[in-house]
């Protein structure tokens, strides 16, 4: 019992074992059918790669011969455009040239045609400056001048008389002054008062320093000096102080005031 119980365990196993091989084996070719698609697929996958660098490399030196021609037809193009920026700046200059010709030509033509007209100017500026030199002067300017110079005349001769007028009455001032001093026997002295001379005065008693007294004036008059005196001086006419008899008594009157402004006589 114990035998075949064994040799169904074993078969049993052996089945189990047979099973589990089965499956592994199918596991296996599974997994190398997946295996041999991975491989094909890398394959097909390098092999795209490889075109793809093959494009690359040919899509790179396509670019760089783009580049190439690119960069060349710039150049070309930069020569084309220096060379017909050249011409049109020597066109421009030329034109500048000329123009600059045709304006200097016109300034010169302009210029000497000023120079002529100023001369013609100038000349008759001195023209028109002559005849106003040697022109004919005016009737009225000629009264004008005549009616000047007669007043200017005119002045000359007032100034003259005031001039002897003045010198007249100061001689006649100093003749006055010299006359009283001597009819009155005054002889003013001129200098500093010196506070000591009183002092010495009572101190000396010599005769010679007796005061003097001033003559009265009643006898002066009593003995004929007054009008009619020939040390007096005549009397100013047409004055009020020497038209009243002079009294020692009596104060002087006060002048009187002239009424109306003072008149200058024309002399002729």
């Amino acid at each position: 019992m114990e035998l075949e119980r064994g040799i169904d365990i074993s078969r049993r196993q052996s089945k189990e074992h047979m099973c589990r091989i089965t499956d592994l084996q199918e596991e296996l070719r599974h997994r190398e059918h997946h295996i041999s698609e991975l491989d094909k697929e890398v394959q097909h996958l390098h092999e795209n790669i490889s075109a793809l660098t093959k494009e690359l490399e040919f899509k790179g030196k396509e670019i760089l011969r783009i580049r190439s021609e690119s960069n060349q037809q710039i150049r070309l193009h930069e020569q084309d455009l220096n060379k017909r920026l050249e011409k049109e700046l020597d066109v421009m200059t030329a034109d500048h040239l000329r123009e600059k010709n045709i304006m200097r030509a016109d300034f010169n033509k302009t210029n000497e045609l000023l120079k002529e007209i100023n001369a013609a100017l100038q000349v008759s500026l001195e023209e028109m400056e002559e005849k106003y030199l040697m022109r004919e002067s005016k009737p009225e300017d000629i009264q004008m001048i005549t009616e000047l110079k007669a007043m200017l005349t005119e002045r000359d001769q007032i100034i003259k008389k005031l001039i002897e007028d003045n010198k007249f009455y100061q001689l006649e001032l100093v003749n006055r002054e010299t006359n009283f001093n001597k009819v009155f026997n005054s002889s003013p002295t001129v200098g500093v008062i010196n506070p000591l001379a009183k002092q010495k005065k009572k101190n000396d008693k010599s005769p010679t320093n007796r005061f003097v007294s001033v003559p009265n004036l009643s006898a002066l008059e009593s003995g004929g000096v007054g009008n009619g005196h020939p040390n007096r001086l005549d009397p100013i006419p047409n004055s009020p102080v020497h038209d009243i008899e002079f009294s020692s008594s009596k104060p002087l009157p006060q002048p009187v005031p002239p009424k109306g402004p003072k008149t200058f006589l024309r002399y002729q």
